[in-house]
Protein backbone atom coordinates (compact mmCIF):
# COMPACT_ATOMS: atom_id res chain seq x y z
CA UNK A 1 0.00 0.00 0.00
CA UNK A 2 3.51 0.28 0.22
CA UNK A 3 -0.08 -0.86 1.63
CA UNK A 4 -1.71 0.69 -0.86
CA UNK A 5 -2.55 -1.52 0.68
CA UNK A 6 -1.63 2.07 -1.47
CA UNK A 7 -9.50 2.92 -1.52
CA UNK A 8 -10.07 3.24 4.55
CA UNK A 9 -11.06 2.53 -1.12
CA UNK A 10 -9.56 1.04 0.79
CA UNK A 11 -6.36 0.73 3.73
CA UNK A 12 -1.21 2.03 1.88
CA UNK A 13 7.44 9.43 -1.85
CA UNK A 14 5.32 12.44 0.50
CA UNK A 15 3.36 15.56 -0.26
CA UNK A 16 4.53 18.40 0.35
CA UNK A 17 1.45 20.76 0.48
CA UNK A 18 1.59 22.46 4.22
CA UNK A 19 -0.76 19.89 6.00
CA UNK A 20 -3.59 21.85 8.36
CA UNK A 21 -2.27 21.46 11.96
CA UNK A 22 -4.14 18.75 13.70
CA UNK A 23 -6.59 17.46 11.03
CA UNK A 24 -6.30 15.16 8.64
CA UNK A 25 -9.32 16.04 6.88
CA UNK A 26 -11.86 18.27 7.98
CA UNK A 27 -16.07 17.44 9.07
CA UNK A 28 -18.32 14.85 10.08
CA UNK A 29 -21.31 13.23 8.61
CA UNK A 30 -23.28 10.29 8.52
CA UNK A 31 -22.53 6.94 7.69
CA UNK A 32 -25.70 5.27 6.40
CA UNK A 33 -27.83 5.41 2.55
CA UNK A 34 -26.39 4.24 -0.60
CA UNK A 35 -26.21 5.17 -4.77
CA UNK A 36 -28.14 3.65 -7.49
CA UNK A 37 -26.62 3.55 -11.05
CA UNK A 38 -27.27 6.75 -13.19
CA UNK A 39 -30.49 6.11 -15.30
CA UNK A 40 -32.26 3.00 -13.12
CA UNK A 41 -35.63 3.63 -11.94
CA UNK A 42 -35.71 4.86 -8.10
CA UNK A 43 -39.31 4.93 -8.10
CA UNK A 44 -41.70 2.83 -6.34
CA UNK A 45 -43.91 2.93 -9.21
CA UNK A 46 -46.76 5.22 -7.94
CA UNK A 47 -47.29 9.05 -8.25
CA UNK A 48 -49.33 12.08 -7.18
CA UNK A 49 -49.24 12.97 -10.75
CA UNK A 50 -51.92 12.84 -13.49
CA UNK A 51 -51.08 10.85 -16.78
CA UNK A 52 -49.78 13.23 -19.25
CA UNK A 53 -48.93 15.60 -16.57
CA UNK A 54 -45.77 17.46 -18.12
CA UNK A 55 -43.15 17.11 -15.23
CA UNK A 56 -40.17 18.62 -17.11
CA UNK A 57 -38.53 19.66 -20.40
CA UNK A 58 -35.54 17.12 -19.68
CA UNK A 59 -33.22 20.10 -20.14
CA UNK A 60 -32.63 20.24 -16.30
CA UNK A 61 -29.10 19.43 -14.60
CA UNK A 62 -30.46 17.35 -12.83
CA UNK A 63 -31.91 14.29 -13.33
CA UNK A 64 -34.41 12.13 -10.75
CA UNK A 65 -32.93 9.14 -11.42
CA UNK A 66 -29.40 9.75 -11.75
CA UNK A 67 -26.77 9.33 -8.95
CA UNK A 68 -29.86 7.50 -6.91
CA UNK A 69 -29.67 6.65 -3.01
CA UNK A 70 -29.32 10.25 -1.04
CA UNK A 71 -32.04 13.42 -0.77
CA UNK A 72 -35.45 11.15 -0.38
CA UNK A 73 -38.64 11.78 -1.06
CA UNK A 74 -38.41 12.27 -4.60
CA UNK A 75 -35.94 15.07 -4.48
CA UNK A 76 -34.09 15.33 -7.72
CA UNK A 77 -30.64 13.99 -7.84
CA UNK A 78 -27.56 15.35 -9.74
CA UNK A 79 -25.61 14.00 -12.65
CA UNK A 80 -22.44 13.16 -12.81
CA UNK A 81 -20.62 15.53 -14.38
CA UNK A 82 -18.36 15.13 -17.27
CA UNK A 83 -15.06 15.57 -18.14
CA UNK A 84 -14.12 18.10 -20.22
CA UNK A 85 -10.49 18.25 -19.66
CA UNK A 86 -8.65 15.35 -17.97
CA UNK A 87 -6.69 17.32 -15.18
CA UNK A 88 -11.27 17.43 -13.62
CA UNK A 89 -10.27 13.71 -12.43
CA UNK A 90 -7.92 13.90 -9.60
CA UNK A 91 -6.35 10.54 -8.03
CA UNK A 92 -5.38 10.00 -4.58
CA UNK A 93 -4.11 6.92 -2.05
CA UNK A 94 -1.22 4.72 -1.73
CA UNK A 95 1.10 2.27 -3.34
CA UNK A 96 -1.89 0.34 -4.87
CA UNK A 97 -2.63 3.13 -7.37
CA UNK A 98 1.34 3.81 -7.41
CA UNK A 99 4.16 1.83 -7.10
CA UNK A 100 6.82 0.38 -9.33
CA UNK A 101 5.79 -3.78 -9.25
CA UNK A 102 2.55 -2.57 -11.28
CA UNK A 103 1.31 -0.16 -14.06
CA UNK A 104 -2.01 0.67 -12.66
CA UNK A 105 -1.38 4.49 -13.94
CA UNK A 106 -0.53 3.54 -17.30
CA UNK A 107 -3.69 0.87 -17.04
CA UNK A 108 -6.09 3.55 -16.15
CA UNK A 109 -5.16 5.81 -18.88
CA UNK A 110 -5.55 3.03 -21.27
CA UNK A 111 -9.10 1.68 -19.92
CA UNK A 112 -10.91 5.54 -19.80
CA UNK A 113 -8.83 7.40 -22.60
CA UNK A 114 -7.92 9.85 -20.19
CA UNK A 115 -4.91 10.60 -18.24
CA UNK A 116 -5.66 12.17 -14.86
CA UNK A 117 -4.00 13.70 -12.48
CA UNK A 118 -1.97 11.02 -10.43
CA UNK A 119 -1.37 12.15 -6.62
CA UNK A 120 -1.31 9.05 -5.19
CA UNK A 121 2.36 7.76 -3.24
CA UNK A 122 3.01 4.63 -2.04
CA UNK A 123 3.49 4.25 1.73
CA UNK A 124 1.08 7.05 2.51
CA UNK A 125 -1.73 6.27 4.96
CA UNK A 126 -5.18 7.25 5.79
CA UNK A 127 -4.32 8.70 9.94
CA UNK A 128 -2.08 6.21 11.66
CA UNK A 129 2.28 5.83 10.52
CA UNK A 130 3.04 5.41 6.83
CA UNK A 131 5.93 7.12 5.34
CA UNK A 132 4.81 10.79 5.25
CA UNK A 133 3.69 11.15 9.06
CA UNK A 134 6.73 12.48 9.95
CA UNK A 135 5.68 15.62 7.64
CA UNK A 136 2.35 15.32 9.05
CA UNK A 137 1.35 14.07 5.59
CA UNK A 138 -1.54 11.77 4.73
CA UNK A 139 -3.74 10.86 1.81
CA UNK A 140 -5.90 13.46 2.23
CA UNK A 141 -3.04 15.99 2.01
CA UNK A 142 -2.77 14.39 -1.75
CA UNK A 143 -6.09 16.18 -2.53
CA UNK A 144 -5.27 19.34 -1.27
CA UNK A 145 -2.05 19.36 -2.95
CA UNK A 146 -4.33 19.16 -6.38
CA UNK A 147 -6.62 21.49 -5.47
CA UNK A 148 -4.23 24.21 -4.66
CA UNK A 149 -2.33 23.72 -7.84
CA UNK A 150 -5.68 23.49 -9.84
CA UNK A 151 -9.19 23.77 -8.15
CA UNK A 152 -11.10 22.73 -11.49
CA UNK A 153 -12.11 19.50 -10.24
CA UNK A 154 -15.46 17.43 -9.87
CA UNK A 155 -14.16 13.06 -9.42
CA UNK A 156 -11.75 11.64 -7.13
CA UNK A 157 -10.30 8.14 -7.74
CA UNK A 158 -8.87 6.83 -4.74
CA UNK A 159 -8.06 3.79 -2.07
CA UNK A 160 -6.58 3.97 1.70
CA UNK A 161 -6.05 2.74 4.69
CA UNK A 162 -4.28 -0.25 3.82
CA UNK A 163 -0.82 1.54 5.04
CA UNK A 164 -2.84 2.79 8.54
CA UNK A 165 -1.85 -1.10 9.70
CA UNK A 166 1.10 -1.93 7.27
CA UNK A 167 3.23 0.54 8.06
CA UNK A 168 0.97 2.23 11.52
CA UNK A 169 4.48 1.03 13.57
CA UNK A 170 5.91 3.78 12.24
CA UNK A 171 3.47 5.58 14.57
CA UNK A 172 2.68 3.05 17.35
CA UNK A 173 4.56 -0.13 17.45
CA UNK A 174 1.31 -1.97 19.12
CA UNK A 175 -0.06 -1.80 15.74
CA UNK A 176 2.29 -4.50 14.30
CA UNK A 177 -0.32 -6.96 16.14
CA UNK A 178 -2.73 -6.01 13.57
CA UNK A 179 -1.45 -7.84 11.06
CA UNK A 180 -1.92 -11.27 12.82
CA UNK A 181 -4.93 -13.50 13.79
CA UNK A 182 -7.13 -12.23 16.27
CA UNK A 183 -6.85 -8.27 15.28
CA UNK A 184 -10.59 -7.87 14.54
CA UNK A 185 -10.84 -8.34 17.97
CA UNK A 186 -8.19 -6.09 19.67
CA UNK A 187 -8.69 -2.45 20.80
CA UNK A 188 -5.77 -0.78 19.16
CA UNK A 189 -6.66 -2.47 15.75
CA UNK A 190 -9.99 -2.02 16.29
CA UNK A 191 -8.71 2.11 16.70
CA UNK A 192 -6.63 2.29 13.71
CA UNK A 193 -9.85 1.05 11.49
CA UNK A 194 -11.76 3.77 13.29
CA UNK A 195 -8.95 6.62 12.94
CA UNK A 196 -8.89 5.82 9.02
CA UNK A 197 -12.57 6.44 8.55
CA UNK A 198 -12.87 9.69 10.45
CA UNK A 199 -10.09 10.87 8.54
CA UNK A 200 -11.62 9.76 5.24
CA UNK A 201 -14.87 11.82 6.69
CA UNK A 202 -13.23 14.50 7.01
CA UNK A 203 -11.53 14.45 3.48
CA UNK A 204 -14.97 14.04 2.09
CA UNK A 205 -16.71 16.82 3.52
CA UNK A 206 -13.48 19.23 2.29
CA UNK A 207 -14.03 17.25 -0.77
CA UNK A 208 -17.50 18.96 -0.64
CA UNK A 209 -16.49 22.13 -0.04
CA UNK A 210 -13.99 22.00 -3.07
CA UNK A 211 -16.68 20.98 -5.65
CA UNK A 212 -16.35 17.40 -5.80
CA UNK A 213 -19.61 15.60 -6.84
CA UNK A 214 -18.35 11.65 -7.25
CA UNK A 215 -15.48 9.53 -5.72
CA UNK A 216 -14.93 6.38 -6.60
CA UNK A 217 -13.31 4.27 -3.53
CA UNK A 218 -11.60 1.02 -4.10
CA UNK A 219 -10.64 -1.45 -0.93
CA UNK A 220 -7.96 -3.85 -1.39
CA UNK A 221 -7.86 -7.55 -2.22
CA UNK A 222 -6.73 -10.26 -0.20
CA UNK A 223 -2.93 -10.42 -0.12
CA UNK A 224 -0.68 -13.18 0.45
CA UNK A 225 0.12 -14.01 3.61
CA UNK A 226 3.26 -14.10 5.42
CA UNK A 227 5.06 -11.82 3.24
CA UNK A 228 7.08 -8.80 3.56
CA UNK A 229 5.19 -5.75 4.89
CA UNK A 230 2.13 -7.70 5.09
CA UNK A 231 2.75 -9.75 8.07
CA UNK A 232 1.50 -13.56 9.19
CA UNK A 233 -2.20 -13.09 8.47
CA UNK A 234 -3.03 -9.39 7.23
CA UNK A 235 -6.61 -9.93 5.58
CA UNK A 236 -8.28 -10.59 9.26
CA UNK A 237 -8.22 -6.98 9.51
CA UNK A 238 -8.91 -5.82 6.02
CA UNK A 239 -12.08 -8.23 6.24
CA UNK A 240 -13.25 -6.40 10.08
CA UNK A 241 -12.46 -2.93 8.29
CA UNK A 242 -14.35 -3.06 4.81
CA UNK A 243 -17.85 -3.32 5.44
CA UNK A 244 -17.17 -0.16 7.58
CA UNK A 245 -15.46 1.76 4.92
CA UNK A 246 -18.47 0.26 2.55
CA UNK A 247 -20.52 1.62 4.70
CA UNK A 248 -18.98 5.15 5.41
CA UNK A 249 -18.79 5.67 1.72
CA UNK A 250 -22.10 4.44 0.01
CA UNK A 251 -23.55 6.93 2.99
CA UNK A 252 -21.81 9.87 1.47
CA UNK A 253 -24.76 10.83 -0.71
CA UNK A 254 -27.23 10.32 2.12
CA UNK A 255 -25.37 12.57 4.83
CA UNK A 256 -25.02 15.50 1.62
CA UNK A 257 -28.39 15.48 0.78
CA UNK A 258 -27.17 14.18 -2.52
CA UNK A 259 -24.65 16.95 -2.59
CA UNK A 260 -21.66 14.11 -3.39
CA UNK A 261 -21.69 10.70 -4.02
CA UNK A 262 -19.10 7.61 -2.86
CA UNK A 263 -18.96 4.84 -5.20
CA UNK A 264 -17.31 1.60 -3.37
CA UNK A 265 -15.33 -1.16 -5.47
CA UNK A 266 -14.24 -4.31 -3.72
CA UNK A 267 -11.22 -5.95 -5.16
CA UNK A 268 -11.28 -9.47 -3.54
CA UNK A 269 -13.29 -10.85 -6.07
CA UNK A 270 -11.06 -9.44 -9.02
CA UNK A 271 -8.07 -11.20 -7.40
CA UNK A 272 -9.84 -14.47 -6.58
CA UNK A 273 -7.64 -17.44 -8.11
CA UNK A 274 -5.05 -15.30 -8.98
CA UNK A 275 -2.84 -15.66 -5.70
CA UNK A 276 0.25 -15.34 -5.96
CA UNK A 277 0.42 -15.05 -9.95
CA UNK A 278 -0.61 -11.55 -9.67
CA UNK A 279 1.27 -10.51 -6.60
CA UNK A 280 4.77 -8.95 -6.40
CA UNK A 281 7.00 -10.48 -3.77
CA UNK A 282 5.31 -8.69 -1.19
CA UNK A 283 2.04 -7.74 -1.26
CA UNK A 284 1.66 -5.30 -4.17
CA UNK A 285 0.01 -6.46 -7.11
CA UNK A 286 1.84 -7.20 -10.35
CA UNK A 287 1.03 -5.56 -14.18
CA UNK A 288 -1.37 -8.10 -14.58
CA UNK A 289 -2.95 -7.65 -11.31
CA UNK A 290 -2.87 -3.73 -11.74
CA UNK A 291 -4.12 -4.44 -15.30
CA UNK A 292 -7.47 -6.31 -13.31
CA UNK A 293 -8.19 -3.65 -11.40
CA UNK A 294 -7.88 -0.77 -14.04
CA UNK A 295 -10.62 -3.05 -15.87
CA UNK A 296 -13.12 -3.51 -12.89
CA UNK A 297 -12.17 0.25 -12.01
CA UNK A 298 -13.43 1.87 -15.82
CA UNK A 299 -16.27 -0.79 -16.12
CA UNK A 300 -17.87 0.29 -13.13
CA UNK A 301 -16.65 4.25 -13.47
CA UNK A 302 -18.56 3.56 -17.00
CA UNK A 303 -22.00 2.03 -15.50
CA UNK A 304 -22.29 4.56 -12.88
CA UNK A 305 -21.20 7.33 -15.67
CA UNK A 306 -18.07 8.62 -13.51
CA UNK A 307 -15.43 10.35 -15.22
CA UNK A 308 -17.23 9.89 -18.62
CA UNK A 309 -16.08 12.40 -21.37
CA UNK A 310 -18.49 15.57 -22.68
CA UNK A 311 -21.26 14.42 -24.71
CA UNK A 312 -22.23 11.47 -22.78
CA UNK A 313 -26.13 11.80 -22.07
CA UNK A 314 -25.82 10.36 -18.68
CA UNK A 315 -23.64 13.08 -17.27
CA UNK A 316 -24.17 16.70 -16.87
CA UNK A 317 -22.17 18.71 -19.39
Amino acid sequence: MMLAMTSVGALSGCADAEAVPGEKGYASGSRDGGHERPGDDASDGETSEDPGEDVGDGDSDVDSDAGGGGGGGGEPKLKPKCVQKDSQVIVIGDSYINWPSHTFPDDIARESGQKWRMQAIGGMSMATGGIGAPLGQYIPSQFDDAIAADPDAHTVLMDGGGNDVLVGWLADPNIEQCKDTGSSKLPRCQQVITDAIAAAEQLMEHMLQAGIRDVVYFFYPHIPEGRPIGGPHPNEILDFALPQVQDFCEGREAATSGALRCHFIDMRPVFVGHDPDWFNTDIHPTSDGSKAMAKEVWSRMTDWCVGQKSGSDCCEP
